[in-house]
């Protein structure tokens, strides 16, 4: 297969099924947000946070996106795999289409995130206390997106360089 079929298929797995996740967390916290912000307008602020948590995932797969788009020379110049014949070419496409996939399948945790949230919006709408803990509740399922940036970095950094 010809390299840059890796790499494209990377960058978008990253962005695709992080940003995809994103949207179903916060899907599931804005329905929440929405019937307590109804039941009273006071709850907006805390709400909106808490919603707005499982949409960090979709950052992390538009910087791995970028990441390997630069790193293979998609964006900004031209493409530095091109000769699938030479086995350091299809390894390093291997390897990027390995980090997209890491970013993309640890930020499925955006959903759980958003569930998360939407407990911790109920939670806040009955005694405003809660909030630093929903924020903290959620921020558990944050962790593996994290540590799917992070593998992912360390993938791009070490297996190809910048």
């Amino acid at each position: 297969m010809d390299p840059i079929v890796y790499v494209s298929l990377g960058a978008a797995l990253a962005a695709g099924l992080a940003g995809a996740a994103s949207a179903f967390g916060v899907g599931i916290a804005g329905a929440a947000a929405a019937g307590v912000v109804a039941e009273d307008e006071r709850n907006f602020k805390n709400a909106l946070i808490l919603e707005g948590l499982p949409m960090t995932q979709s950052i992390y797969g538009l910087i791995t996106l970028f990441l390997i788009l630069m790193v293979s020379g998609i964006l900004g110049g031209g493409f530095k795999f091109t000769d699938p014949s030479n086995m350091d070419n299809i390894v390093k496409s291997a390897i990027l289409l390995g980090a997209g996939l890491v970013v993309g399948l640890t930020g499925l945790s955006a959903i759980p995130q958003g569930i998360i949230a939407s407990a911790g919006i109920g939670a806040v709408a009955k005694n405003p206390k809660t909030f630093t803990q929903g924020i903290i509740f959620a921020a558990m399922a944050e962790t593996m997106a994290i540590f799917g940036l992070v593998g992912a970095l360390i993938m791009i950094v070490t297996g190809v360089g910048f």
